[in-house]
């Protein structure tokens, strides 16, 4: 039982130090009408904005050197909603590759550009983002 108990509690603190680097991207949103956009706040290169919304809505984008943006409107969204978007790029520091898979090919890199990337949503209404405030949220829902 001991044994279960600290593997478990080892699991947990893998998970928890981890989940730490994941959303460290410096960026600033600066959403338009229907278009969502950052601007970086830090050196960084292979962007890709992902967006989701309702009824199977997806659109993303992609850039080796500027943070894409993506227009709802042109990327076909119609529904009113809450939308989900992610925004992941590479750092300029490395880390080490921990793989030791061995695929056949001359050797592999030891290292790779440190992943970084943010996440949020918004609220698309009537044609054009609102702005969402969670707090607002909670309180609709509870007057009803």
């Amino acid at each position: 039982m001991k044994i279960a108990i600290w593997g478990l509690a080892a699991l947990l603190a893998a998970g928890s130090a981890s989940g730490c680097l994941a959303n460290d991207l410096k960026a600033t949103h600066a959403f338009g009408d229907s278009e969502i956009k950052f601007q970086p706040g830090g050196n960084y290169s292979n962007y890709t904005l992902t967006v989701a919304g309702p009824n199977g809505f997806e659109a993303s984008a992609a850039s080796k050197s500027d943070a894409p943006s993506i227009d709802l409107k042109r990327a076909g969204a119609i529904d009113d909603g809450i939308y989900h978007y992610q925004l992941t790029a590479s750092a300029e520091n490395r880390v080490p590759v921990r793989s030791k898979l061995d695929n056949g090919r001359a050797a592999e890199p030891t290292t790779t550009l440190q992943s970084v990337s943010m996440s949020g949503h918004f609220e698309f209404k009537g044609g054009s983002i609102v702005k969402y405030d969670p707090a607002v949220r909670e309180d609709v829902k509870r007057q009803k």
